[in-house]
């Protein structure tokens, strides 16, 4: 695994506030500000967003499935598992704890500047995690 997905992963996986300084230790894997799928978010964003996951989540893990790396770009696949325990914000709507078991598929395309991540591409399956949640039922 690459040495910023060493650095990445645990940002997300493992509880925000077990670090002293949370939002520097995004600052040490993320440019500030960051463009995510266009648009700029600040470290505290970035922090605000893994606690919200973390809230939403418990025992999440990420289970990487590929890794393609080019000049300054990483691309990660990979499957986020976690059990549903608290409020989950979708684009549809807040969804109360189910305590069901997620998986979640990703894939990140990490633009790379300095040694940090300086934009990110995030494509994952939220529909497939709606489903998940809820009795969706598409036929």
């Amino acid at each position: 695994m690459t040495s910023v997905l060493e650095r990445l992963l645990p940002l997300w996986a493992q509880p925000v506030d077990a670090r002293p300084d949370p939002v520097a230790a995004f600052g040490e894997v993320y440019a500030d500000p960051v463009l995510v799928n266009g648009t700029e978010l600040a470290l505290t964003d970035l922090d605000d967003r893994a606690r919200a996951l973390q809230r939403a989540f418990d025992d999440l893990s990420m289970q990487i499935l590929d890794i393609v790396e080019a000049p300054g770009r990483v691309v990660v696949a990979f499957l986020m598992r976690g059990q549903h325990t608290g409020l989950f914000v979708s684009p549809v709507g807040t969804i109360a704890p189910t305590h069901r078991d997620i998986e979640v598929r990703t894939i990140d395309v990490l633009a790379l500047t300095g040694g940090v991540i300086s934009g990110i591409w995030v494509v994952s399956d939220e529909l497939g995690l709606l489903r998940q949640l809820t009795d969706i039922k598409l036929t």
